[in-house]
C-alpha cells in the first residue's frame, strides 16, 4: 500500500497549518519564517553552508515582533527535539529570545498566541484548518 507523501510527514503538516494562521491571523508588524536548513547536503555544500553561517538545530519557525525574537520547534505528538535543536534552543534563549518546542498543532497555536503572535483564539479543532 503506497501512503499519501504528506501523510508520512505530520510535522511538515503542522508547519504549513501554523503558517497559514501566521497569514490569516498574525498580529500586525509579525514577521515570520522557516529558515532552510533541513535536508541532505553534499558534504562540500554543506560545508560551504556551515562556513556561511548555517546553524544546525534552528526552530522550524522563527518569528520578530516588536523588537523581540521567537523560536518555536514543531514536533508531531510525541516527538522529541534532538540534542542539536536543544543546544541551538538554549543558545537563543541565552541571547534573549522566547523559544519553546510544540507537540502539537494546538500546543502550537496556544504558544503563538499567548505570546501575542496571533489575534484571536483557535477553536479546539485547529488542526483542520483555519477556524477564525
Amino acid at each position: 500500500m503506497t501512503r499519501h507523501p504528506r501523510l508520512s510527514r505530520p510535522e511538515d503538516i503542522i508547519q504549513r497549518a501554523v503558517f497559514e494562521h501566521l497569514r490569516v491571523r498574525g498580529a500586525p508588524g509579525v514577521f515570520a519564517f522557516h529558515p532552510a536548513n533541513g535536508g541532505y547536503r553534499k558534504p562540500i555544500e554543506a560545508a560551504v553552508l556551515k562556513g556561511l553561517g548555517v546553524r544546525a538545530g534552528v526552530p522550524d519557525v522563527i518569528a520578530v515582533h516588536k523588537g523581540r525574537c521567537y523560536g518555536l520547534e514543531l514536533k508531531a505528538p510525541g516527538g522529541r527535539p534532538t540534542e542539536a535543536q536543544l543546544a541551538t534552543i538554549a543558545a537563543m534563549e541565552a541571547a534573549g529570545a522566547f523559544c519553546c518546542v510544540a507537540e502539537s498543532l494546538d500546543r502550537a497555536l496556544a504558544l503563538l498566541e499567548a505570546w501575542g503572535l496571533l489575534r484571536g483564539q483557535a477553536s479546539i479543532t485547529a488542526h483542520k484548518g483555519i477556524s477564525r
